[in-house]
């Protein structure tokens, strides 16, 4: 009884293991097929850029840098008593720049996997534009840019009602 027990868990064991093997081999991709470097570089990065780094693309594209918010909205939030929406703006400059820290580093880790520094590429390119311009491309990206388009952060919206206030609208 045991060795029949032992032998089906060595079958089972052997299954899996096969199936584990299989799994990583078809998952290895090569991409040495495609001729331009800078194409073959962008396609690993992009076929290597999971969903939840896709978002922080897609919240780092969509609230990139803006010195136009920042020289706004940074007077208004550091002048006077801070009120709870001028803490909330600063908060949300503060994840601004969290964010895109975070997706620098995911892009030069996919970077350094690809062989990045190995091309050649026009001077001024990261590897978050190399990112950004492959995922353009992608369905799930986009679904994340216009998600995050249509939440806007306290940052926008502090800017948005400073914006109006200039032109003869609600005061903030």
């Amino acid at each position: 009884m045991h060795s029949a027990l032992a032998g089906a868990l060595a079958i089972v064991t052997g299954l899996y293991a096969g199936l584990f093997y299989a799994a990583d081999t078809v998952s290895e991709r090569d991409y040495s097929a495609i001729k331009d470097p800078q194409l073959r570089v962008g396609y690993c990065m992009a076929s290597n850029t999971y969903n939840p780094d896709k978002y922080v693309f897609a919240e780092t594209t969509v609230r990139s840098p803006d010195l136009t918010l920042y020289s706004v909205v940074m007077p208004h939030a550091l002048g006077g008593v801070i009120t709870e929406q001028k803490r909330a703006a600063l908060l949300a400059l503060r994840e601004r720049d969290e964010l895109r820290v975070r997706a620098l580093r995911l892009s030069f880790r996919l970077a350094d996997y690809c062989g990045f520094r190995a091309v050649d590429w026009p001077p001024g390119t990261t590897p978050l534009d190399v990112s950004v311009k492959w995922l353009q491309h992608d369905s799930t990206f986009l679904f994340y840019v216009e998600r995050v388009r249509g939440e806007p952060d306290a940052a926008d919206r502090t800017y948005r009602t400073l914006a109006q206030s200039s032109s003869g609208g609600a005061k903030f």
